[in-house]
C-alpha cells in the first residue's frame, strides 16, 4: 500500500507543512516553512517549540520550556480530574509562549517575552526587562497566499 499525506501547523510565527508519501514500509517526509527554516529546525520547532539556535542558545530556553510543560501538568492534575487529558487546542497553554532570552547584543540586557496568540490574526505581545522595563505590543498577521 501506498500513502499521501498533507499537513499544516501554525507553531508561534512559522507556518508548516508537511507532506508524506509512499509505502507503508518506507514512508518519506519533506518539511517546509513559511518564513523558510532548514528541514532540522522545522523538526526541532515540531518536537519541542523552539529552534536549535534557540536550544542551543542557553539554559534559559529550556528552563522556560520545562516551566511552561510543568504548568500543563499542574493545570491538568488540578482542573482535570482524569489527569491525563491533553488539554484542549484553545487553552491557554496552546496560546501562551514564555521564552527567556540571552544577552542583548546591544545592551547586554536579558529579557523575558510572553506571546499569547488571541486568534488567527492577533497576538499580543510582552516583553520584560531584568530591570523592570514593560513592553507590550499588539501583532496583526496579515498572510498573502
Amino acid at each position: 500500500p501506498r500513502i499521501e499525506l498533507q499537513g499544516e501547523s501554525l507553531i508561534r510565527d512559522y507556518t508548516i507543512h508537511v507532506y508524506i508519501y509512499g509505502t507503508v514500509n518506507a514512508p518519506q517526509a519533506v518539511f517546509s516553512s513559511e518564513p523558510p527554516l532548514p528541514q532540522e529546525e522545522i523538526i526541532s520547532l515540531l518536537a519541542t517549540g523552539t529552534t536549535r539556535a534557540e536550544l542551543t542558545g542557553g539554559g534559559n530556553v529550556l528552563a522556560s520550556r520545562a516551566l511552561l510543560l510543568l504548568g500543563k501538568e499542574l493545570y491538568r492534575k488540578i482542573f482535570k480530574k482524569g489527569g491525563g487529558e491533553e488539554p484542549k487546542s484553545d487553552s491557554i497553554f496552546n496560546r501562551l509562549s514564555v521564552e527567556f532570552s540571552g544577552p542583548d547584543p546591544r545592551t547586554g540586557e536579558q529579557s523575558a517575552t510572553a506571546k499569547y496568540k488571541v486568534n488567527e490574526r492577533v497576538v499580543l505581545i510582552g516583553d520584560l526587562g531584568v530591570a523592570g522595563d514593560f513592553r507590550g505590543q499588539v501583532k496583526y498577521v496579515i498572510r498573502f497566499r
